[in-house]
């Protein structure tokens, strides 16, 4: 029973944060600062993406209490809705990031030498 608590949770996770993944591109909710934005065109496949596995493994889920077969799939399933997770996450986390450094510099450009 545990198992399924958290088979299904993690599936309804990967719907929300896919949804939340695309949206953001449309209407950013202002979470991330400007400088490690996200590329849009990548950050809506893995929103589609998330959100595709998300409903696949809860449809399994739900399906699998009425066909053992079925059933038997889910831990192979969560396996990859897990990995699909972990993926996602090192993209959020180191791949996915563009910094872009705006506004002045640090250093002056005359590195502090003052030409007269």
């Amino acid at each position: 029973m545990p198992f399924l608590v958290f088979y299904f949770i993690l599936f309804v996770v990967l719907i929300f944060q896919g949804t939340h993944v695309a949206g953001e591109i449309k209407t950013p909710l202002g979470t991330l600062p400007e400088e490690v934005g996200q590329n849009p065109v990548a950050a809506a496949r893995w929103g589609i993406l998330l959100i595709t596995v998300g409903f696949f493994g809860a449809i399994l889920g739900l399906l699998g209490f009425r066909a053992p077969g079925l059933a038997a799939l889910r831990p192979a399933f969560m396996a990859v809705g897990l990995g699909v997770l972990a993926l996602y996450g090192l993209w959020v986390i180191v791949l996915g990031r563009r910094p872009e450094f705006i506004g002045k510099p640090a250093a002056a450009d005359d590195h502090g030498h003052g030409h007269h």
